[in-house]
């Protein structure tokens, strides 16, 4: 039994026919699973352009200007570190906790911040002594 030899024309037809059937199988099963309605990459891609893509550091760099802006934030120097998309943290140390909630407030406000990281300590309630009860002399990991 001769088998028949396919030309490059008939193979790059049902190349394109499988591709098509691939990709169309995959776009029923994710919307039979995931339950996906026909407009929700519109929806996805509506709401992104309202937001506004910022890069990290674009963000961050927001989140400093409006603590700079604040004058009874300025004499701190707080800073605040590009985590990721959508993420800063602030660092620094403050007199009190009424200045880090209201620095926590301002950062929260800046458009386009989805998550804040408060790393924002307070004198006298988060500095370590070297008292005696704090020590770790003598003991095993």
């Amino acid at each position: 039994m001769k088998r028949e030899r396919l030309n490059r024309g008939t193979i790059l037809g049902w190349s394109v026919v499988g591709f098509g059937a691939g990709v169309l199988g995959g776009l029923w099963a994710a919307g039979w699973l995931a339950r996906v309605r026909r407009n929700r990459l519109a929806d996805d891609f509506r709401s992104v352009r309202r937001r506004g893509i910022t890069t990290p550091v674009v963000l961050a760099a927001a989140v400093r200007l409006a603590l700079a802006a604040d004058p009874a934030l300025t004499p701190h120097a707080l800073s605040a570190l590009p985590v990721s998309r959508g993420t800063v943290e602030l660092t620094g140390w403050v007199p009190d906790r009424t200045i880090r909630a209201r620095a926590v407030r301002i950062a929260s406000q800046v458009p386009g911040l989805d998550d804040l990281i408060n790393s924002i300590l307070v004198h006298g309630e988060d500095d370590i002594s070297s008292g005696p009860g704090l020590t770790l002399a003598g003991r095993s990991a």
